[in-house]
């Protein structure tokens, strides 16, 4: 009789020890790192959360089958966007008259510098670049912007032609029609080396292996692009200005972001880190670049990356003025031909 017991106890304690080991909750996977010798601690995968994109007419979310950079065949979100911001109003960027003030105008961003696109700064414009080719105005004060989808669509051109030197270029959202569908790996899958983002068709032109040129999603299905093309758009005598939202509009990938304000949803920490602002198209967080203290982390990888126990890896973006969120990833993605926002600024 004392063998019977003792065995049953034995078989009883193994259940029990084989239940804590195990989860139910969904959203997140401990990976055990305890045979690799350069990790001291058990890494955290959180699953993308999609009940925090603002679903709508304008957003949708569906999973899908897809298979990832790195050969793995998952499950992702397939988020379709008619890219319209929900939170905020999208614009003005281009002021009508040289005596307007910045509440009439977006914001320019060029040499590490942040400007409100106010009359006072076009009417200087040829002395801040230290260049008389620029005169955005006619002699009557008012400023030459484009004013119709047709002057967008021909306008905003690498190869720009002489009537529409010398513009500020602008694209209302009204104008442009567009929806794209956006894939992202439901669990992020990490990987040993980062792959630089593309800056759009230069990088391709030089033989670069390079990732995807959107950096990721905004919770209201809004992208946060590539870098803005800076020296094209000033090389044909425009300014291109984003609104106070970080964002415009072009005519191919509609309304998207150049940077990250604090006007769009945020996820706000407990903890007093960074705020969550959207997910990276590998299916990592995205956060805001500073913390409720005003503080910048001082732990990052390369790609701005780095790793908790509350959020496992994710990303902090860049500081507006940059003109940039992110120039790679440490995730592979899912390849993905309607990804959008490469069309000219």
């Amino acid at each position: 009789m004392d063998n019977t017991i003792i065995k049953v106890a034995a078989i009883l304690f193994g259940l029990a020890m084989a239940s804590c080991g195990s989860s139910d909750d969904g959203d997140s996977t401990v990976v055990d790192d305890t045979n690799d010798s350069d990790s001291d601690e058990s890494s955290v995968v959180l699953d993308v959360d999609a009940t925090l994109f603002l679903t709508s007419d304008n957003l949708s979310v569906d999973t899908v089958s897809c298979t990832l950079t790195d050969g793995t065949e998952t499950l992702c979100y397939e988020i379709t966007s008619k890219h319209v911001a929900s939170e905020h109003d999208m614009g003005p960027w281009c002021p009508e008259t040289i005596y307007d003030t910045a509440e009439s105008g977006g914001l320019w961003f060029d040499n590490g510098e942040i400007n409100d696109l106010d009359g006072p700064f076009i009417l200087n414009l040829a002395t801040y670049y230290d260049d008389p080719g620029f005169k955005m105005y006619e002699d009557d004060g008012s400023v030459r912007r484009m004013e119709t989808a047709e002057q967008c669509e021909q306008g905003a051109d690498p190869n720009i032609e002489d009537e529409f030197t010398n513009m500020c270029a602008q694209c209302l959202p009204e104008w442009v029609s567009t929806e794209t569908s956006y894939l992202i790996p439901i669990t992020p899958s990490k990987q040993d080396e980062p792959v630089v983002l593309s800056d759009g068709p230069t990088l391709e032109e030089r033989g670069v292996e390079y990732g995807p040129s959107v950096r990721g999603l905004a919770f209201n299905g809004v992208n946060f692009d590539h870098p803005a093309d800076i020296d094209i758009i000033l090389a044909g005598y425009q300014i291109a200005p984003v609104d106070d939202a970080g964002g415009h509009v072009n005519n191919s990938g509609g309304y998207h972001y150049h940077g990250d304000t604090g006007m769009t949803t945020r996820i706000e920490q407990s903890d007093d880190h960074s705020a969550m602002i959207g997910y990276a198209l590998d299916g990592h967080g995205l956060y805001a670049k500073l913390d409720a203290n005003g503080n910048d982390a001082t732990d990052l990888d390369e790609c701005r990356g780095h790793e908790d126990a509350t959020r496992g890896y994710h990303y902090h973006v860049l500081s507006l003025e940059s003109n940039e969120f992110l120039d790679c990833f440490y995730g592979a993605w899912a390849e993905n031909e309607d990804e959008g926002g490469d069309g000219p600024p």
